[in-house]
């Protein structure tokens, strides 16, 4: 199947509005990261779960580009083109899997699947020619978003808070103490 250069959309992008956008796209992984080492207890477990989410998130969302990729190369092979939608759902896939580990493992699988989608793109960038400004700002943004995801890890930041412990569907207590991590012992079960 031959496409036309006519009728391929113009994808041409300001490495400077990447880099904003990109760089600008990491600042929630900064903040919960920060959160969930400066804050104590409850407090940090409750920042894990947005951590995980905005991990996920990202993560299908650097997967996605090669959908883009395919669709708008015109001089990829079909088999290159099934390669790269194929790969595409893969780091989605990674992500939905790492709102459902446990604790810890979360953050290391979505860890694992940025580097191994920067793998992937290293690929892509010597196979399809992506811009020059596209691998370093890449790597950059591995590098930080892996930062901020083992960050917590590493500082103990989530150490025996069973982050994905609450809200059951019993309300905001935890399922394993029965104490609302957002209340003080002593004051569950009182309104304001």
């Amino acid at each position: 199947m031959t496409v036309s250069t006519r009728s391929t959309p113009d994808v041409s992008i300001s490495p400077g509005m990447a880099r904003a956008l990109i760089l600008s796209g990491l600042l929630p992984f900064i903040g919960l990261a920060i959160g969930s080492v400066v804050m104590e207890g409850a407090h940090a477990a409750m920042l894990h779960l947005p951590l995980v989410g905005c991990g996920a998130v990202i993560l299908s969302f650097v997967g996605a580009l090669h959908w883009g990729v395919a669709l708008t190369h015109s001089t990829a092979s079909q088999r290159d083109r099934t390669v790269l939608m194929s790969w595409s759902v893969v780091p989605a896939l990674l992500g939905w899997v790492a709102l459902m580990a446990p604790a810890g493992a979360d953050l290391i699988l979505l860890a694992s699947g940025f580097w191994a989608h920067l793998a992937f793109d290293w690929r892509a960038q010597k196979r399809h020619g992506l811009p020059g400004w596209y691998m370093p700002l890449r790597i950059l943004a591995t590098s930080i978003a892996t930062l901020c995801l083992l960050l917590p890890l590493v500082s103990g930041g989530t150490a025996g808070e069973h982050p994905h412990s609450w809200p059951t569907g019993a309300g905001p207590h935890n399922g394993t103490t029965g104490q609302c991590p957002a209340v003080p012992r002593g004051r569950q079960g009182t309104r304001a």
